[in-house]
Order: C-alpha cells, then sequence, then structure tokens
C-alpha cells in the first residue's frame, strides 16, 4: 500500500466506519489545509477523497468536539498526579494515541451536545483539552518528529462530571467576546453567511453530533458578524432544511432559538472576528499614538524631542514593542544582509503583518498594530505581486488595510520643501501617523553619497530620524552587508551606532530559508543566546508565481548534523553523476579539446544532470585541471584515479 493510498484509506475509514468529521492538514505538520480548518471538519466521502486526491500525503486532522470527545492531550513531562489533584480520577480508557514527541491523547465520551472548552496548559503543565472548536491529528498522521499510533484502539471510557467542570472553569475567553467593534449585518457579511449555510455549512445529524454542531453554526455566524437575530432567520431558512431531520415546527424552531443563544452567550470569540472588517477596525482601535508615558510628572514633547522632570522620570515605562522581542515602538532598526537573502521579503512580511494586524499563519508576534508606509527604492511593480501573494497565503486574500506603499525612497539630497510635502501627504492618508515606516534600501536613500563616509552616514541616519519622528512610530531600514565582512553592515559604523536594533539576515544554503540574527538591541536585552536564531521559510505563493514568508522552527543540534550529512551526500551523489558524464564524453571524443562550456553543454544534453560553466568550474574542475590553456581530454592521456574511479590528469 502506498502512502497516499493508506492517508486515504485511513480518512474514510474514520469517517464511514466511526462516523468522526475529518479534514486535511498539511503533509507533516498540524496546519489545517482548508479555509475555516476544523470548520470545515465532514463525513461526507466525496469530499474527503477529494481534499486527499489533491494533496495524497495530508495528515488527517479530527474534529474533537463535532465527535463528542473531550481529549486530554497529555505532552511530554507531564505529571498526572498533579492533574489528578485538579480534576480528581481520571478514569481508564480504551482509547488513546501515541504522539509523535512521546506524549499520548486521551479519548472520553461527552453526551451528545456537551460543549467543554479547549485550554492549553490551564489544567495542569503539559496538559491541554481538545473540545470544541479544536482538533488532533489522527494514525498515520506524521510529522518531523514522527508518526501517531494508537497505543489501544476500542471504546472510550465517559468523561467525569468533574473534568467537564474544572475543564469549562478554564476556558480561554476573548476580552472582546461580547464586544461589537463592526456593525452588525453587513450586506456583504450576510452574502458570505447565506452562501456557507447553503453550500459549505455541515448539517447537523441527529445522534451524530448533531447539538455540537448546531452551536458550532451559529458560532460560526457570529464570528461572521451576523446579530443573533439574524443568524436564528439565516439557519431556519437557508440551513435547518439540510439537516437529518429537517425538523421543521414550532418545536424545532424553538429549539434552533436555544442553541443560537447558547452560542451568542457562551462563544468565547469575538463578534466579526473572521471577517476583514474586523481586521480594519482593530488596526484603527489598537493604533492610538502615545501621548506621554507618564501618568504624572511634566512632560513636554517639540519635534524630535522629550522633555520630563525628575518626578516623571520615575514613571518612565520600558519600551512598548510593536513585533515581540524583535521591534520597539518608537525606534530605528537595521536589518541587513548580503544579496539574494530575501531581505524585502522579510521586511514585507514583518509590514503587512503590522498592517493586518492578525494573520492565519503568524511569522512573527505582533503586540501593537497600526497603518504602515513601505518606502520602495525598486521593484514598484513587482512588489503588487509579492502583496498579493502574501495576502493570498496569510489574509485569506483579502487586501490588507492600511498599508501604504510610496516611491522612490526619500534621500539625503531631498529639499526641505520635498521632505515637507512627502509628510504632508503621507499623514493626509494617516493623520494620526504610522506604526511602522520601512526604507528599502539605505543605499538608495543615500543617492549616491558615499557609505563609508562618517558625514554622509549621518546624514543619512538623520534623515531616518526625522521621517520616524514626523510619521510617528518606527522605521525600519533595510541594508547590505560589506563585501569582505558578511557580519557586518555595509559603510561607516555610523548605521550600527545609530540604530536601535540591528538584526543580521542569512540564507541557509541554497534553501528558501533564512536566519535572523540579533547583532544589537539597545534598550531590551538581546536574544538570549538559545533564540539569537530565528528561522523564517520564504515560499512559492504560486497564484501570483512570487515568494511570501512563513514562520519556521529552528532546528535542533541533531537535525543540523543531519541536514549537513544529507547535504554532503547530495552533493557526493552529484558529483558521482557528472564524474560518469564527463568521463564517457572524454572517452568518446579521445582527440577532442574542450572549453569548459562547451563539456558543461555535453554534459547538460546528456540529461542525466544539469550543470552550468560556473558550477563545473567550481565542483569538477577540481578534479579535471586546465593544462596548456584546454580541458583535460584523452589527447592528454587521462588516467583514473584508483581511489575514487574519477577521471584525472597526470601532474
Amino acid at each position: 500500500m502506498t502512502a497516499s493510498n493508506e492517508m486515504l484509506d485511513a480518512a474514510l475509514a474514520y469517517a464511514t466506519e466511526k462516523n468522526w468529521p475529518i479534514f486535511p492538514c498539511k503533509p507533516s505538520e498540524k496546519v489545517p489545509l482548508t479555509k475555516n480548518g476544523v470548520l470545515d471538519a465532514t463525513t461526507d466521502e466525496r469530499q474527503i477523497t477529494k481534499w486527499w486526491t489533491a494533496t495524497p500525503d495530508a495528515n488527517i486532522g479530527f474534529d474533537a468536539g463535532g465527535a463528542s470527545f473531550m481529549i486530554l492531550d497529555l505532552d511530554s513531562g507531564h505529571n498526572i498526579e498533579e492533574l489528578e489533584k485538579n480534576v480528581g480520577k481520571i478514569p481508564h480508557t480504551n482509547l488513546a494515541c501515541r504522539t509523535p514527541r512521546g506524549g499520548e491523547h486521551r479519548y472520553f465520551a461527552l453526551d451528545d451536545g456537551e460543549l467543554v472548552s479547549p485550554s492549553s496548559s490551564k489544567l495542569a503543565p503539559h496538559v491541554d483539552i481538545r473540545s470544541f472548536h479544536s482538533y488532533v491529528l489522527l494514525p498515520p498522521s506524521r510529522t518531523k518528529d514522527g508518526s501517531y499510533i494508537w497505543e489501544i484502539d476500542r471504546k472510550p471510557a465517559y468523561r467525569t462530571d468533574e473534568m467537564v467542570r474544572v475543564a469549562n472553569s478554564a476556558r480561554e475567553k476573548h476580552e472582546d467576546r461580547d464586544k461589537w467593534i463592526i456593525p452588525a449585518d453587513r450586506r456583504e457579511n450576510i452574502q458570505t453567511a447565506t452562501k456557507w449555510l447553503q453550500q459549505d455549512a455541515r448539517p447537523a445529524v441527529e445522534g451524530a453530533g448533531g447539538d455540537h454542531c448546531t452551536y458550532a453554526t451559529a458560532a460560526y455566524l457570529k464570528s461572521l458578524a451576523i446579530s443573533e437575530e439574524l443568524t436564528l432567520e439565516l439557519m431556519w431558512e437557508h440551513w435547518w432544511p439540510r439537516c437529518d431531520p429537517p425538523w421543521l415546527s414550532e418545536e424545532g424552531h424553538d429549539y434552533l432559538r436555544q442553541k443560537v443563544s447558547n452560542a451568542y452567550q457562551y462563544n468565547t470569540s469575538p463578534p466579526g472576528n473572521l471577517t476583514p472588517g474586523y481586521r480594519v477596525a482593530l488596526a484603527k482601535q489598537s493604533f492610538k499614538p502615545v501621548i506621554s508615558d507618564l501618568p504624572s510628572g511634566d512632560e513636554r514633547r517639540i519635534p524630535g524631542f522629550r522633555f520630563v522632570d525628575r518626578e516623571g522620570m520615575d514613571h518612565i515605562r520600558p519600551p512598548r514593542w510593536i513585533v515581540t522581542d524583535l521591534l520597539a515602538d518608537e525606534s530605528f532598526m537595521i536589518l541587513f544582509g548580503p544579496y539574494s537573502s530575501f531581505k524585502t521579503f522579510i521586511a514585507l512580511d514583518l509590514a503587512l503583518s503590522i498592517a493586518a494586524g492578525q494573520t492565519t499563519d503568524p511569522t512573527w508576534e505582533i503586540a501593537q498594530s497600526g497603518p504602515v508606509l513601505f518606502a520602495a527604492g525598486e521593484g514598484r511593480s513587482s512588489l503588487l505581486n509579492r502583496v498579493r501573494g502574501w495576502e493570498k497565503m496569510h489574509f485569506g486574500g483579502f487586501k490588507v488595510p492600511d498599508f501604504v506603499l510610496v516611491d522612490p525612497v526619500p534621500t539625503t539630497a531631498i529639499t526641505e520643501e520635498s521632505i515637507l510635502a512627502f509628510t504632508e501627504e503621507a499623514l493626509r492618508r494617516h493623520p494620526n501617523g504610522y506604526r511602522l515606516s520601512v526604507m528599502d534600501t539605505l543605499g538608495k536613500a543615500m543617492a549616491g553619497a558615499d557609505e563609508n563616509s562618517q558625514k554622509d552616514a549621518s546624514a543619512m541616519t538623520q534623515l531616518a530620524h526625522r521621517l520616524r519622528t514626523d510619521l510617528g512610530g518606527s522605521l525600519l531600514a533595510l541594508h547590505h552587508v560589506g563585501l569582505q565582512e558578511q557580519k557586518r553592515l555595509r559603510g561607516s559604523s555610523v548605521f550600527a551606532a545609530d540604530a536601535d536594533t540591528l538584526v543580521r539576515v542569512a540564507r541557509r544554503g541554497r534553501d528558501y530559508e533564512v536566519e535572523l540574527r540579533m547583532a544589537k538591541q539597545k534598550d531590551a536585552p538581546e536574544w538570549e543566546d538559545e533564540k539569537r536564531l530565528k528561522l523564517v521559510k520564504v515560499r512559492l505563493a504560486l497564484e501570483q508565481s512570487t515568494l511570501a514568508a512563513m514562520p519556521a522552527s529552528a532546528p535542533t543540534p541533531e537535525e543540523r548534523k543531519v541536514a549537513r550529512a544529507t547535504s554532503r551526500q547530495r552533493e557526493e551523489v552529484v558529483l558521482g553523476v557528472i564524474d560518469e558524464e564527463v568521463g564517457a564524453i572524454l572517452e568518446a571524443n579521445p582527440l577532442k579539446t574542450w572549453t569548459q562550456r562547451d563539456l558543461a553543454e555535453a554534459v547538460a544534453m546528456r540529461e542525466r544532470v544539469t550543470i552550468d560553466s560556473k558550477t563545473l568550474a567550481n565542483i569538477y574542475l577540481i578534479r579535471v585541471r586546465e593544462r596548456k590553456g584546454t580541458l583535460c581530454n584523452r589527447a592528454y592521456d587521462p588516467q583514473r584515479n584508483p581511489r575514487t574511479g574519477r577521471w584525472r590528469c597526470p601532474g
């Protein structure tokens, strides 16, 4: 049985034999493949077959609450005795799964329609609850750490009253659960909700989690910013007839009304949180420029300066983060690295994440969102594709609000009249200023000035600080590394001295993955040794034929060792193939004198390996040496190395 058949067969078995609602997750990951994640879980064989036909190696996500389960997710390091102090004696269950990292999933049955809130480490350290609107992976799903394996696959135990009571008392409610920050029942949201109810919403089936499904459907409409009254009407008209049985009576209407009321009363998410309008409102609401750091004392600001008396100094607060542990508010940060190290992609990901406020697949922990101004020195048209690719990958395809593009970058040669016009137009678009301004790059902004000159470099940093002061928030500038010294900024030491934060970007080999290392953090601790490295992957957004950044976890020392060994092994295989091809070509043409380019093209035409002239020079010519201006061939009596079997020239 192939891996693809294994996943599809298992997925269909869970849905048809156990009546468990499932959905696909990314291969080797826990991230949902579908737009709505666990809300898309289904037992429909056609939909499941379609999903796994499109992605044969997709992992199997399981809607725990939808199947009336409460799952104890016991991570490595948990203590059962400590857990039982909080929830009482836990019964033995005959349905349990071993997780790849040495943990365990213990399954407990709930009453039909019973709701248990998910939580993380609320009941005890290293113990999570998976139930309502949450999911786990099912065997034979696998991650980079290993596979999920059933320890015992029989009838689960029934939950205890105390397990449910304590779990629900630990529910994680959003502080804005009942706060409407956007108008209810907008036309576009009603259209989205109606279409979803008619086509995609999973119908409730009596005896198969129907109560839970009804509650979840109403809760989803609340997240689409539909009022409680209209939710009842829409579900009754467009969804209730699709359910089994279609309980179209006064009694059924009363039942549905109660479930909708429960969803709006007990659901833990804020209204409208799944709509683009909510993201816009949240970004605007959260962006509140700091008028003063001080609750008392005398502080006065004039452009570029802050005056405060001694009493007020005692109340100066530590730096406020825009991006936690990376970018502080009202700071000047330089992101630097060599060419083709994806600096712009990283800066664009930061900028769009801050402007969006929240994303579906966050690379950074955004502490404060707000408007962003991105000043591009070049590539204006290509930035559109990059932004669209990012929106497709991280923002549901919606346009990111409060993101402003300007080109070219203001330069040190700009006149006072022009800089005032630049600031005026920027603030006309966002009168309260910007959370972040991006300058891509410092080199472009210097307009031909000498980067090694202390005077010219100082003029550059003064321009950066002026823009940051006039526009508010922080400024992020991109810069290159020196030609000889790849670990420091190119040009004058003034750049590093005047910046509050320095982060170096380095591409890992030829992979689409970069390392971020903090070189300086002026007003806060630098990343600790074990956290000095942050990995960010850059992957293709196919719809826009561009790249977008995504989060990546730092590899363990063992993973690095394996990666290095794999890389060396791959190189040896390539070298061996090249040697065979070159040897065969030389042997077949004993009197021909080869140029480097001709030999590379001849190797490529044999279709076993593609090699350009530069690669041939770097990899193979250390073994096939030049002699009298031509490459070694049969005319010079080449020999095979008795140890490696590769071609070589005498002498």
